[in-house]
């Protein structure tokens, strides 16, 4: 069987002014002369980090800066995020355990310079913290008009709830606490099922397990792409977004964003063989990555969710092998790549 880079293997009605919506359309030109007068800053194009987790009683908004920026990092960089505050992450939560948490910025004007209108870029959450998850799609300016507008609002909510409170320990030009029971808290704008408001072509929100906080070695991922408005013109309407990088939150509250290595080339099986309960599979190999083996007994799910059952090896350029020691009669087999 193939690999999961080449098998499986990335596995709104329009002219609706949705709740989260209307702030922007019914008052931006309003409010974004109010928003300079916020303690927390917002700007289209803003990075915005948010965090809830059911039944608080708050929810936590951080501006962590222009998406360009992090668009522009060379691969293989990792940027601490400095804006994420440990102590009102602390004040918003009583735990990390249960956390609900997104990135995403959108385009709109005043516009970010060498972007489209209606550009994207968002996160999606890793099922799995060692395997990339499938890249959101590109879709016309028209549909990621509405997406964006949902995103642009939680900025916008943020400096305006941080315009009705004092400035303090919790309210901060980069971080906000906002009271649940205020209609600029999150769940209108992003909605109950993370794709803001049913704008947007997924759930973009990360969760942290239960026992998160117990686990110094715990940690949260979720991968940034770069959605360009596609156009069926030049075919790239429904294509996969520019992969980024990905956003790694800790249980020590922590948040980095490291950008992505050059994948590496999809690794060929070049050979299997069976001899008595042992199962030898040889694949092809760069010196640039790393090979796990994963297998199931049956096709079905993704391979991604399939166990690994050995590595991972260094590659070496040349052709390797890994065992699977399973004596089931039916077994099927991926070699997996990591940079």
């Amino acid at each position: 069987m193939k690999d999961p880079k080449t098998s499986r293997l990335l596995t709104s009605s329009p002219t609706t002014i949705l709740r989260g919506l209307a702030v922007v359309l019914g008052g931006f030109p309003l409010l974004h002369g109010a928003l300079q007068a916020a303690p927390f800053l917002y700007s289209p194009g803003d990075l915005v980090l948010a965090f809830r987790q059911s039944g608080n009683a708050s929810d936590y908004v951080v501006n962590i800066g222009k998406a360009t920026n992090f668009a522009s990092l060379p691969a293989g960089a990792t940027l601490v995020v400095t804006n994420l505050s440990v102590a009102q992450l602390n004040s918003a939560f009583p735990s990390l355990n249960g956390l609900q948490w997104s990135v995403a910025a959108a385009n709109r004007p005043p516009l970010l310079s060498g972007f489209p209108l209606q550009t994207i870029w968002a996160v999606a959450p890793r099922l799995d913290a060692s395997v990339q998850s499938a890249p959101w799609l590109r879709k016309g300016q028209f549909v990621q008009g509405t997406a964006a507008g949902q995103i642009d609002a939680v900025g916008v909510n943020a400096a305006s709830a941080s315009s009705g409170q004092v400035a303090g320990p919790d309210n901060t030009a980069t971080g906000v606490v906002i009271p649940t029971s205020s209609e600029l808290a999150l769940a209108p704008a992003i909605g109950d099922s993370g794709n803001y408001a049913g704008a947007f072509q997924g759930n973009v929100e990360a969760f942290t397990p239960e026992t998160f906080d117990s686990d110094p070695g715990s940690v949260s991922r979720s991968d940034l792409y770069e959605l360009i408005p596609g156009t069926s013109a030049d075919g790239t309407l429904n294509t996969p977004g520019r992969y980024l990088g990905y956003f790694e939150l800790k249980s020590d509250g922590t948040l980095t964003f490291n950008t992505g290595a050059t994948p590496p080339p999809s690794p060929n099986i070049t050979a299997i063989l069976r001899e008595n309960d042992i199962t030898t599979v040889s694949f092809s190999t760069v010196a640039t990555a790393s090979y796990r083996l994963r297998a199931s007994g049956a096709l079905g799910t993704p391979v991604s969710s399939w166990p690994v059952v050995s590595g991972p090896v260094s590659g070496t350029g040349a052709i390797l092998s890994l065992q699977d020691t399973n004596s089931a009669a039916n077994r099927f087999f991926a070699i997996e790549a990591q940079p």
